[in-house]
């Protein structure tokens, strides 16, 4: 009867540190810079949609995950809500479908160097979570082609004003050219290459890209950290690009992590989220999961706990054995 009470409380022991993720964490302590309904929007949960409740819960809004199968999170629906960062991007006077309004709207953003990061910590690490500015895009040469508008009065003018954004050298040009690469889209020529750039940059693309709407950050037992981005399964439409190819990219994010640099995280494969916003019916369709790899967790003084419980009752029990 002894070994038998002894077996079964090392077996509850173990049972219970395995049913509790003990060594693996998610955001803590989360917050948002900026103003509610302005800088950033909280989608909560309702059913198989999203649905925007600036009000909503942090802690709970970001507390899903995805296990991919079958292209698809298993089940439906568990990245959950998200937090869209910057999401006054696509809005008058930063962006505009109106043609004749591209131009200022380009230059107003070339000026704007306001982020809006998600605070916390995980695994007992700070991280922050953040949009994307002109001056990540474009360097210094944000700066310079704005002045450069200023004094442009007719169309050519300002069209050659724009032409130094297309460069090598900067994240935008890179990032660009990387996308349409990995689905064969790139131009051969150079020309051919700054004119989709061109078209790209004033149809507002850089601002649709630059306002990451988050779902989760969880980490791994070995420290790898995820982060769910909520976005279109299919971005054909918004690359302003023809075709039926289905295109899959991730928004960018900006990641800080335990003081290092800052790391700029984006991706190209989605699966089904299981899910869609309330208001159109079509976004938040696709999960997009991003990684860093972080500190490995210290285990919850809980947990040490467990364990030093358990291996003493497996000496214990060999003691008894003995007997």
């Amino acid at each position: 009867m002894k070994k038998f009470l002894l077996g079964a409380s090392v077996v509850a022991g173990i049972s219970g540190i395995a049913g509790a993720p003990a060594f693996a964490g998610s955001l803590t302590g989360a917050s948002v810079s900026g103003v509610a309904g302005t800088d950033y929007y909280i989608y909560k949960q309702v059913g198989n949609q999203t649905v925007r409740d600036d009000s909503a819960s942090l802690s709970t809004v970001l507390k899903g995950s995805c296990a991919v199968a079958a292209q698809a999170c298993n089940p439906a629906g568990s990245p959950g809500g998200n937090v869209e960062l910057f999401a006054n991007s696509e809005k008058s006077p930063l962006s505009t479908s109106n043609p004749l309004q591209v131009f200022s709207a380009l230059s107003n953003f070339l000026g704007y160097n306001t982020t809006t990061s998600l605070t916390g910590q995980i695994g007992g690490k700070n991280i922050t979570l953040s949009s994307l500015n002109a001056l990540d895009w474009f360097g210094g040469g944000a700066a310079s082609v704005k002045t450069a508008l200023s004094t442009a009065t007719t169309s050519i003018q300002r069209s050659a004003a724009i032409n130094p954004l297309y460069n090598p050298s900067n994240f935008a040009t890179q990032w660009f050219e990387n996308t349409l690469s990995q689905y064969s889209l790139l131009p051969s020529t150079t020309i051919g290459k700054k004119t989709l750039f061109n078209t790209f940059l004033l149809a507002g693309g850089f601002q649709r890209f630059s306002d990451p709407n988050i779902s989760y950050v969880n980490q791994d037992p070995d420290g790898l950290i995820r982060i769910g981005l909520a976005g279109h399964y299919d971005v054909l439409s918004l690359l302003g690009l023809p075709g039926n190819t289905p295109v899959q990219a991730s928004e960018v994010l900006k990641v800080s992590y335990d003081g290092n640099p800052a790391q700029y995280k984006y991706g190209y494969t989605a699966a089904h989220s299981g899910l869609t916003e309330l208001s159109d019916g079509k976004s938040h369709n696709g999960n997009y999961e991003l990684a860093i790899q972080g500190a490995q967790p210290v285990p919850e003084p809980s947990a040490l706990l467990g364990l030093i419980t358990v291996g003493g009752l497996v000496v214990a029990k060999r003691k008894l054995n003995k007997r």
